[in-house]
């Protein structure tokens, strides 16, 4: 959760650029809803049903530990009119965008 209490903490420079971070958990709604507690100027969405990872294409069943699903770490840009501007997905499951590099893609594919 490293990542989401960096992107929290530059929640200022996303509302100037009137873009909203959304992140989706596999978790519970419970799960999540603690998580949106710690992060409050983000928006934490459960998808304990899989069905927006299922279809943003970035589910991986089974591929947990304790053998249940991950969602690939995924970075979708949408505008206002619901269409996908840019997505990055990493080659490698630990690797993250900083915040820098989410607001240059805003930047570049949102203005």
């Amino acid at each position: 959760m490293l990542e989401l209490g960096q992107l929290e903490s530059r929640h200022e420079e996303f509302a100037r650029r009137g873009t909203r971070v959304v992140a989706v958990t596999l978790e519970g709604p419970e799960d999540a809803a603690r998580t949106q507690a710690d992060f409050p100027h983000l928006v934490v969405l459960s998808d304990a049903g899989r069905s927006l990872s299922g279809a943003a294409g970035v589910l991986h069943p089974d591929s947990a530990p304790d053998g249940g699903d991950t969602a690939a770490p995924t970075t979708i840009l949408i505008d206002r009119s619901g269409t996908v501007r840019w997505l990055f997905r990493p080659g490698e499951a630990i690797t993250r965008l900083s915040p820098d590099e989410v607001l240059a893609a805003i930047e570049r594919h949102l203005r």
